[in-house]
């Protein structure tokens, strides 16, 4: 995603509930690849020349029942083939807001069950004068639309703060997604659900573990006043799923010194075989300060854990009575042994075609079968291209577990080299993360750099076991035959704190010795708070051995979903820095030696509020990488894909100052795009951007000035490339759009691909590599 994707939850689950994971909504990349399959399967049923007649909206429930036209005639609008009919219905709906309730109940009748998708979508988009049609829908005898609207509702937060009595039902539903998504509903609303406390508290014995994880993290977003949950919280300190225990921490954590009677049970805590349990409760013992004196030799003890050694720290500090500030930067190892230096880029000059047909074969040399849910992008490497995916092509038989891969085939002709595999990692989470790799691997010589869907940076050996060596110290591979990675060595960054939210999702960058990459450290599955604050976001890595050079936490207690971009270099006036936008959306520049900040750049408007939904301007996060070209810092701001479009901003900076540069360092900004989670593209003065409304734009780099807008009618979210004077620019719906790189717009073809482009394709020379959402194709022009 890239971005996240999408991007991530896992826990360890109870067997009976293993297989049967709930996915959240918010940002969780697979639900939305489902709900676009549903959505193309719905429309493709309903010719495309559909007459549209131009009813008005029925002003009330009664009319609609005494004449069914208008219900008809809508429904054929939102179903149809044409994404313009569906776009312009949907826009009018949303632009109607409470005229067009009415009607959109309707379409939640049995009758209408093709329409229930779209319908929620339409709600969410009309925002918080939906919420009395939600409400009474928490009553529906459907549980999938019950599900549906408590589900919105968790996101039309702190306009929800009235319907608590509602919600405070819906906790004893019998449905337990329901239950759970209306505690997430409370405790999106932090401390305005205090009056419900105590719902929550006897939501704590629910017979469901992730009613209780989801009851526990709303209490922790409540804070101090939900210190009566005290005594509950300290006895989930012992409940049997570590997701439970560690939530209940995040809990004490947030009440503070009240919570003051759970030492006891949090000292116990440190000792708990799950490495969250351990951090959480060394938060909520610094939390509770002085009053957990009884804590210091067991924080002591835990410091000599790398894992939780900040944490201790400043649990330890916090109880002497020190406000300490929290750590930035920690150096591991000495640093690298030759100078720093970029990667050289070679300009992509190739002249690939503008047109193929992937029916007929025109202009396709080969493709190949990838998986069901493919976000990774292809990196061509001498004579292979790697792509990641996920497992559901079961290329090894022996291995048909769900996971991320990494793949490797033969430039020439497709053919399989080999794979490697991530397994899920038991950490005391369910399956929360996506099982599909995300990252874009690095290839030097017969090493190869990338990180797993499990949150492992891995240093492979490009030549697999085809060699007959197990090379390097890690001897610990699923598989060992000609078929399988070699892995050299293997870090786990879940080891150093990190807690990765819904998509491991980071690219490596290289600088001499150092390898840079994003942890995507995140919230919790609640999306309540964070609960591994101390980990860092970005680490740098000596590619020879795999030890931490340094970490930089960076956004720490302050992300807003997740850390989803990759870091990016530039040379300033000499000096290497590295750039890495934050899940709180700050841009922050690092000493790339060192990993001490030099300047930090607010990429939000001061006042801008947090709002997980479509339709408005929120505070947003940086998924897309930062782009450094012709001594300027380009940054697009964005959400997860889940969250649809909204209003949003593209800055320029100056990368020449120090410390907080959001005023003095501002070139220009931008308010004419929308959402960005795909790399901007600057070349020859021109700064080219595809959003999540499905708008590519061109701006001028130097002023910002907006030069002209091109309309896909779909999410773009990574795929996006420039190949000479050609973009190339897929979005998620599967249409690839080429267009003439230029300050005038010029539309050169429109092709149909058979699944969402979601990545960036990899141009060599002549030839481009496309991965879709389930297949990769080599394109190139032939005789």
């Amino acid at each position: 995603m890239k971005g996240v994707v999408a991007y991530s939850d896992q826990f360890g689950d109870p067997p009976r509930v293993r297989g049967n994971v709930r996915r959240s909504r918010k940002g969780y990349v697979r639900s939305l690849l489902k709900k676009h399959a549903l959505t193309i399967i719905l429309a493709a049923g309903l010719s495309q020349g559909v007459a549209l007649s131009q009813s008005p909206l029925p002003q009330t429930e009664s009319s609609l029942s005494r004449n069914s036209a208008p219900v008809r005639d809508w429904a054929n609008r939102l179903l149809a083939n044409d994404p313009k009919v569906r776009a312009t219905a949907e826009a009018a709906l949303v632009q109607e807001a409470r005229r067009s309730l009415p009607l959109l109940r309707r379409f939640l009748d049995p009758g209408h069950e093709d329409l229930h998708v779209v319908t929620f979508e339409i709600i969410r988009r009309i925002g918080p004068p939906a919420i009395p049609l939600l409400v009474d829908l928490l009553r529906h005898e459907s549980d999938s639309i019950r599900r549906s609207a408590v589900d919105v509702l968790i996101d039309f937060a702190p306009d929800t703060e009235w319907i608590q009595p509602a919600l405070r039902r819906a906790l004893r539903d019998e449905d337990s997604t329901v239950a759970g998504d209306a505690a997430r509903a409370l405790g999106a609303l932090g401390k305005r659900a205090s009056p419900s406390v105590g719902a929550l508290v006897n939501t704590l014995s629910h017979e469901d573990p992730y009613v209780r994880i989801y009851a526990a993290e709303a209490l922790a977003s409540i804070g101090p006043n939900a210190g009566a949950a005290t005594k509950d919280l300290a006895r989930a300190l012992g409940d049997p799923i570590p997701g439970v225990r560690w939530a209940a921490g995040e809990a004490l954590a947030g009440i503070g010194p009240a919570a003051q009677s759970a030492v006891p049970q949090l000292i116990e805590a440190l000792k708990d075989e799950f490495l969250y349990v351990r951090i959480c409760a060394a938060t909520a013992l610094g939390s509770i300060g002085p009053k957990a004196q009884r804590a210091r030799e067991a924080l002591r003890a835990s410091a000599n854990d790398p894992a939780l050694r900040n944490q201790a720290e400043w649990a330890l500090n916090r109880i002497a009575g020190i406000e300490p500030g929290k750590p930035g930067v920690s150096p591991q190892v000495p640093g690298p042994s030759v100078p720093l230096q970029t990667q050289t880029t070679v300009a992509q000059t190739g002249n690939p075609p503008v047109d193929w047909d992937r029916s007929t074969g025109r202009n396709i040399v080969w493709s190949v079968e990838l998986g069901n849910e493919v976000y990774g992008r292809p990196v061509v490497a001498g004579d292979v291209v790697y792509v990641g995916a996920d497992n559901t092509r079961h290329m090894n038989p022996a291995f048909q577990e769900e996971s991320g891969v990494l793949m490797a085939f033969r430039v020439t002709d497709g053919a399989f080299l080999w794979q490697d595999v991530a397994p899920r990692v038991e950490r005391g989470l369910r399956d929360f993360l996506l099982p599909s790799t995300t990252s874009g691997p690095y290839v030097e010589g017969d090493r190869l750099y990338y990180v797993t869907a499990e949150c492992q940076l891995r240093c492979l050996d490009t030549q697999g076991f085809r060699d007959g060596e197990n090379n390097g110290p890690y001897h610990g591979e699923v598989l060992k035959d000609n078929a399988a990675a070699d892995i050299v060595w293997q870090l786990d960054m879940p080891a150093l704190g990190v807690f990765p939210h819904e998509a491991c999702n980071s690219d490596v960058l290289p600088l001499g010795d150092l390898l840079m990459v994003g942890t995507s450290n995140g919230q919790n599955e609640g999306h309540s708070g964070v609960p591994s604050p101390f980990a860092p976001s970005l680490i740098a890595v000596n590619k020879h051995s795999g030890e931490v050079v340094w970490r930089a936490i960076g956004p720490g207690d302050r992300v807003l979903h997740g850390n989803w971009s990759s870091p990016v270099a530039a040379n300033v006036n000499g000096r290497m820095q590295v750039l890495f936008g934050g899940g709180d959306g700050w841009l922050r520049a690092y000493d790339a030696a060192s990993g001490q900040e030099i300047w930090r750049f607010d990429g939000n408007p001061k006042d801008a509020r947090f709002f997980p939904r479509p339709g408005v301007l929120s505070r947003s996060s940086i998924i897309a990488s930062p782009v450094f070209a012709d001594g300027r810092v380009f940054i697009a701001m964005g959400h997860s894909p889940g969250h649809g479009n909204g209003p949003s901003l593209i800055h320029a900076i100056s990368p020449n100052g120090q410390g907080d540069v959001t005023k003095s360092g501002l070139l220009w900004t931008s308010r004419e795009v929308g959402r960005v989670v795909g790399t901007p593209i600057v070349k020859d003065g021109l700064l080219y951007v595809g959003d999540l409304g499905g708008t590519v734009h061109c701006l001028d780099a130097a002023t910002g000035a907006h030069l002209w807008k091109h309309e896909t009618n779909d999410a773009i979210w990574g795929c996006l490339v420039l190949a000479g004077d050609r973009l190339y620019v897929g979005n998620a719906e599967g249409l690839m759009t080429v267009l003439r790189a230029g300050r005038r717009k010029e539309l050169l073809a429109q092709i149909e691909m058979d699944a969402p482009l979601y990545s960036r394709p990899a141009v060599i020379g002549d030839a481009l590599y496309l991965a879709t959402a389930s297949r990769l194709y080599l394109i190139a022009a032939r005789p």
